[in-house]
């Protein structure tokens, strides 16, 4: 448990009166099993519950502590402006508590949702304090213009400032009440969300059939010009294109007209008249100082338009969708899921945030028949995903101490930070080495997690009688439990706990159409199937039925220029088992083990939930 003090009440919320809410319980199905000590996504996400929870700050409400430095001695987290990157946070948590039933850190959840209630002002709109948070305004890089209720502007500098808005943070905030409502149906949530769809709506600059939101912040209940500026470029992507996933979030669930209607007219504003890709759908650099376009920015975007059209059925994006993404995936390594901050030549690190995205890319376009990219995801997914999430601090104290000592100043903390970012993802990681300095901005530790759960719910799916497994790592399920031996063996053993019309085992890409090297057995016995595709398929698979799916894996080795660094990777099946150079803070790839043709066992717990949301 995180300590807790009481400065948390000198934080002047806009609504601190407003009564508490109460958080549904993650209720399921918890139990033991041997299994192949392989990727588990369940037991990443509960690795991921420490990072969200615990680099926080419990003496300010557990508000993030949005950078940690481990090029420091002794290491530090600190507080500024970034910190709203915590609207993250709060999404992704309890998708990480769907995914395990864990308690781990369970004090934070209520105060989260308490502190974003409190935040929630009389005209819909969620809004940040900037009083009794004094690190509030530090390094504050985006847009300084700030609207008032009295159509007047000010700027950061202005001390009068108390509460600020912004559509980034509403949309985020929007997703958040969505998945609770989702799990416990209280009226509560729905109020708050559509009294905040209505004010954006209202504050929201409508022209024919798109809407922008201008450069800036909204006091409550601003007024903006009705002939505002419309921001291009990395700026209006940033600062009001990301609205459109909570907008289309809120809709799935509800039917919520006014939030469809909303996000429909964004894309269309970034899409058409946004100066942010081309035609074509690749991505334009804008007019910015950073060295060439912005990967995550441009990514994400995508993924909220993908999620528009997948949840209205508004398939007029879609051929745009399909080549921004496929262009995206050659400006990176599409073989280990590296794919750059800024895409520029030789660009050396990439933020885990676009990896995420275009991981739930490539499975929400798969699982919607745009396209067949499953391979790709399996490979960033093993590769440059999950190798950038911390699961070992053991070399974050030495480095530091290889550095001058430097005492933690005002807003900084130097406890515990190695172990309290344990399931975090790394900030700027290279091809081959964790951290090439700093460590961790934790905007990529919310995108990642998110994805975590983008991951667990894709790899198996359940449809009218037909039990489909899509990616080969372990995962429990009402249906089935999946056990995969990859990379050590080239087999997937499949414990079948519901009857099924037909079982769909997707091979990996290694494995051509119709290979007679792929057998099959049900309860040991030799078993016949048929090809459909990339699909093996099994009739009629019964209750306490034992599918085991056997198949060649074998080594290659594989030259490539990453970042800038050529490379000699030694891959089995999908995953790096060796990279040549090896890093030298945190080298990844440290796997000879798998390199062995013999899967260890171990036991572990398992948690299937009572209710899966689909996000």
């Amino acid at each position: 448990m995180l300590k807790e003090t009481k400065r948390s009440n000198e934080i002047k919320y806009i609504n601190p009166e407003v009564p508490n809410v109460e958080l549904s319980s993650y209720d399921g199905t918890r139990y033991e099993a041997m299994v192949p000590d392989t990727l588990d996504v369940q037991e990443r996400a509960g690795l991921a519950i420490n990072g969200l929870t615990g680099p926080t700050d419990p003496d300010a409400d557990h508000e993030l502590y949005w950078q940690v430095e481990f090029f420091r001695n002794p290491p530090v987290m600190w507080h500024d402006w970034n910190d709203w990157c915590q609207v993250k946070f709060v999404e992704a948590l309890p998708l990480m508590r769907i995914i395990t039933g864990s308690d781990l850190n369970s004090q934070v959840d209520p105060v989260w949702m308490n502190a974003i209630i409190k935040s929630i002002g009389s005209d819909g709109l969620y809004y940040t304090p900037m009083k009794g948070r004094p690190w509030a305004c530090e390094n504050a890089y985006w847009a300084s213009t700030i609207f008032r209720a009295d159509g007047t502007t000010t700027d950061m500098n202005d001390k009068s400032v108390s509460q600020l808005s912004h559509p980034f943070s509403c949309g985020r905030i929007i997703g958040t009440m969505t998945i609770y409502y989702s799990l416990d149906n209280n009226p509560r949530w729905k109020e708050l969300i559509e009294r905040m769809v209505d004010r954006l709506n209202e504050v929201a600059i409508h022209k024919d059939d798109y809407a922008y939101f201008p450069n800036g912040y909204f006091e409550p209940n601003a007024k903006v010009a009705p002939d505002a500026e419309l921001p291009t470029g990395l700026v209006g992507a940033e600062g009001y294109a990301r609205l459109m996933h909570g907008l289309t979030q809120y809709y799935r669930i509800s039917g919520y007209e006014p939030a469809k209607s909303l996000a429909g007219k964004i894309i269309r504003s970034l899409k058409d008249h946004g100066e942010f890709y081309d035609d074509e759908g690749r991505f334009i650099k804008g007019r910015d100082n950073n060295p060439g376009a912005h990967f995550h920015a441009h990514t994400i975007d995508l993924l909220g338009m993908v999620d528009y059209a997948l949840a209205t059925g508004d398939t007029e994006h879609k051929d745009f969708i399909i080549k921004s993404f496929e262009w995206a995936m050659t400006q990176g390594s599409s073989l280990v899921g590296f794919f750059p901050e800024y895409i520029a030549p030789d660009f050396p690190t990439a933020e885990i945030c676009e990896v995420a995205d275009m991981i739930g890319l490539a499975l929400k376009l798969s699982e919607a028949g745009w396209g067949d990219y499953w391979d790709e995801a399996d490979r960033w997914i093993r590769n440059h995903f999950f190798e950038n999430q911390l699961t070992s601090c053991d070399w974050i104290n030495p480095l530091a101490q290889s550095q001058d000592y430097e005492s933690p100043s005002v807003y900084e903390t130097s406890d515990r930070v190695a172990e309290r970012n344990m399931g975090a993802f790394s900030g700027w990681a290279s091809a081959n080495d964790w951290a090439l300095s700093h460590g961790i901005m934790h905007c990529c530790t919310g995108n990642g997690i998110r994805s975590i759960y983008y991951i667990w719910q894709d790899m198996v799916r359940y449809d009218e009688g037909q039990l489909k497994i899509n990616l080969l790592l372990n995962r429990t399920s009402p249906w089935a439990d999946v056990n995969s031996y990859i990379p050590y063996e080239g087999r997937v053993a499949i414990k079948i706990k519901q009857s099924c019309e037909s079982l769909a085992v997707r091979m990996p890409e290694w494995i051509a159409d119709g290979s007679t090297d792929v057998s099959c057995k049900v309860n040991d016995k030799p078993c016949e199937f048929t090809w459909e595709g990339r699909y093996l398929n099994l009739e009629s698979v019964k209750k306490g039925d034992e599918v085991e799916v056997s198949f060649p894996i074998e080594e290659r080795t594989v030259e490539q220029r990453i970042g800038g660094i050529d490379y000699t990777l030694i891959i089995k099946g999908n995953t790096v088992v060796h990279i040549d150079p090896p890093g030298k803070n945190c080298p990844l790839y440290q796997r000879e083990h798998f390199r062995s043709n013999k899967a260890k066992l171990k036991k572990t717990k398992r948690f299937i939930p009572d209710k899966i949301i689909n996000w």
